[in-house]
């Protein structure tokens, strides 16, 4: 079976390129603030968090949007755990989320919980004001199979144009 895991590059040693589509996993410039206004702002979190709330993902990559909804959510101080499923083809190995997270000080504690979590395999991870599903699949066709809602969806980061695949009428 051939190698299922992300295969990376790294520019400047702290952002991680997929070798796969060509293109990085968060902005060269601050992938913190990238994240913060096209997946949070853009579906106009953390005012829309309500309890149960569920974020669903095409594309966990790093962990970055959910490691910025966690935070968001834990700042915004709801009851119960925040949902967030997330759907991965090429999962990053450990100590590459590990090398990705070192960009984001502000996040030492959540990062380092979500790191010590990750083995790189998906499955259910519980965490402090979180319950993360992440899906190792092709989301086309782990996404039919799905049975669970969405209030917000983060979809894949990726430029279409490097990963059209995801982004067909299927």
């Amino acid at each position: 079976m051939p190698d299922q895991n992300a295969q990376i590059t790294w520019r400047e040693g702290q952002v991680p390129v997929s070798t796969q589509f060509d293109d990085p996993y968060f902005s060269l410039e601050d992938g913190a603030a990238e994240t913060a206004y096209v997946f949070l702002a853009g579906n106009d979190l953390p005012e829309q968090f309500r309890p149960g709330f569920h974020i669903a993902e095409l594309g966990f990559g790093t962990g970055l949007n959910l490691l910025l909804a966690w935070d968001a959510w834990m700042r915004a101080g709801h009851e119960g755990p925040l949902l967030f499923t997330s759907f991965e083809a090429y999962p990053m190995r450990p100590e590459d989320m590990a090398q990705a997270h070192v960009a984001f000080p502000a996040l030492d504690g959540r990062r380092d919980a979500l790191t010590a979590a990750w083995d790189g395999t998906g499955g259910v991870l519980e965490l402090p004001g979180l319950r993360a599903e992440i899906i190792i699949g092709d989301a086309r066709q782990a996404l039919p199979a799905w049975q669970g809602q969405a209030d917000a969806w983060f979809l894949d980061g990726f430029s279409p144009a490097k990963n059209p695949e995801l982004w067909g009428d299927d």
